[in-house]
């Protein structure tokens, strides 16, 4: 039982920091459809790490809503 809460956790840690990679990136590199006021705290950190699979879904749908426009 333990064993699965630090894993869904562990998935969430690497899952936030891969965001936070790729929000890092996109400021960078000035891409166009990026909104550069983009605020990343540490409550949306440990939110991202709880609910990640909600993450993924938004993340996905916005993606390809952006691939396809």
């Amino acid at each position: 039982m333990s064993n699965n809460i630090l894993t869904y956790f562990f998935i969430g840690v690497v899952f936030t920091f891969l965001i936070e990679v790729l929000i890092t990136k996109l400021e960078e590199k000035n891409f166009p459809n990026f909104a550069h006021e983009v605020t990343w705290d540490n409550t949306q950190r440990i939110l991202c790490v709880i609910v990640w699979p909600l993450g993924i879904v938004w993340f996905l749908v916005a993606f390809f809503r952006s691939w396809i426009n």
